[in-house]
């Protein structure tokens, strides 16, 4: 019978995840002669590709013309296509905190929830227009305009013409439908999204005064629950919303990805305000990621193919490390929430920052209506013969352990090679493995390789009910 290896994880509801498990792999949907094959492929690794030297939160970074932008503790870095950093003249005045990032081709803006900066060139200076809103949260730009949001305030101000240093106290909007605070400005396909605390309404370029005006009809009773996780990604936007449910945007419909799994998990989380959303688009793949760094938590959706995963960093396997993401120069960097790095996030690197990877996949549980099973054989189908030459990796090794209790304890780890370097035959098989009415499965890997696994099949003979 055929175990679903290469599939999603967190489909089916359970209160404990560790029964349908997906960590630092991913379901990858290939498309050969017409027909759709998946897969389960080990996510992308960090390779250091920026060290600024200065030890801090990498608070966000921002493509600007030829160059990344990275804010680093208080300090602003610019950082041309080899990965050289460049320490920009003038501070913000914090030091912590996500910030939000948008430029005109000009100018660039900063914002982080105190304040407001302007960075040209190599300069970073303050915004001191006395009409500038004080705690301005998140920035945006669109069609000449700087767009804020304002903490614990209704209304979104527009900058004078592509001029964010400039500010008319007038000229701003807010939506009339319900008394909510808006929590984030973000554009996309030339639509002005003003996402509150308890509704999402659309606004557009009118050329009136003020320059934009609400889109009539698109009001919708769902606002979001974290100022920092709606991000563009696969042509619309997805975030957390103030259900707590992840979301992608479908016309100005806010519809849930997530699955009740997911969503329960996110519910036990003591803060979910300071989440911070990610879009990345790598070889085919439109991956949300969403981290939420009180409750040490990341979660990602692949909307390519529709499922769930997690993904983890050293030291504890917690939180992934990354912060913030750009994509540049062919590349797509991740800044580091602690250390001041900056990463490529690369399908040919199988380390985080030389740190080992630890992936694990749970699929769903083998029953047989209630039979005993007694499980002769299973068989794990990988790529095989992509061990390294030398080192760890030289024989690359997969665990496995099986739990009879829905993965609250798990038995010993039963290791076998998947073939070193050019032994594309190799078989993973693991035999005599007992027998039971409800089993699950955990494969482990940490070999720095190449991991793909294409499925698995597993003989059984039933016993009495």
């Amino acid at each position: 019978m055929e175990i679903s290896f290469a599939g999603g994880a967190y489909e089916t509801f359970s209160k404990n995840l560790n029964a349908q498990e997906c960590v630092n792999f991913f379901a990858h949907i290939d498309q050969e002669g017409g027909v759709s094959k998946l897969s389960l492929r080990g996510t992308p690794g960090l390779k250091e590709w920026c060290d600024t030297g200065h030890y801090a939160e990498v608070r966000g970074t921002h493509k600007f013309g030829i160059y990344v932008y990275a804010v680093v503790g208080n300090r602003v870095y610019r950082v041309d296509s080899n990965g050289s950093s460049t320490l920009c003249t003038g501070t913000l005045d914090t030091f912590t905190g996500k910030v939000s990032m948008a430029d005109s081709g000009v100018q660039l803006m900063i914002v982080d929830g105190f304040y407001g900066y302007i960075v040209v060139s190599l300069i970073v200076t303050k915004i001191t227009d006395a009409d500038f809103q004080e705690n301005p949260e998140t920035v945006t730009y669109q069609d000449s305009y700087f767009i804020v949001s304002i903490r614990n305030s209704d209304w979104a101000y527009i900058s004078d013409t592509a001029d964010g240093t400039l500010w008319d106290s007038t000229q701003r909007i807010s939506g009339g439908g319900y008394s909510d605070k808006i929590a984030t400005a973000i554009s996309d396909n030339k639509n002005l999204f003003l996402i509150g605390d308890k509704t999402l309404e659309v606004f557009y370029n009118s050329g009136g005064d003020p320059a934009f005006a609400y889109r009539p009809g698109s009001i919708q009773t769902v606002g979001t629950g974290a100022k920092h996780s709606p991000v563009n990604l696969d042509n619309t936007i997805f975030y957390l919303t103030d259900k707590y449910q992840i979301a992608r945007l479908e016309g100005n419909n806010p519809v849930a990805k997530s699955t009740r799994s997911v969503d329960y998990q996110i519910a036990q989380y003591e803060t979910k305000s300071d989440a911070i959303g990610m879009g990345i688009t790598i070889e085919g793949n439109a991956f949300y990621v969403l981290t939420f760094p009180t409750a040490n938590e990341t979660w990602s959706y692949n909307a390519a193919s529709g499922f769930w995963q997690k993904l983890t960093s050293y030291p504890d396997e917690g939180r992934w490390r990354g912060n913030c993401y750009s994509h540049f120069s062919d590349k797509h960097i991740i800044g580091d929430y602690e250390n001041g790095k900056l990463y490529e996030w690369d399908f040919e690197t199988y380390t985080d920052n030389s740190e080992t990877i630890r992936r694990i996949r749970v699929p769903s549980a083998v029953t047989e209506d209630g039979k005993r099973a007694f499980h002769s054989q299973l068989e794990i189908f990988f790529e095989a013969g992509k061990g390294l030459v030398t080192g760890q990796g030289s024989d690359p090794m997969a665990m496995l352990q099986y739990s009879d209790d829905g993965g609250h304890t798990w038995s010993n780890e039963i290791w076998r090679s998947i073939g070193k370097i050019g032994k594309y035959e190799w078989r993973a098989v693991w035999n005599r493995l007992g027998s039971s009415r409800h089993r699950n499965y955990k494969l482990i890997v940490t070999d720095p390789i190449k991991w793909v696994v294409t499925g698995a099949n597993l003989e059984v003979q039933l016993g009495r009910t």
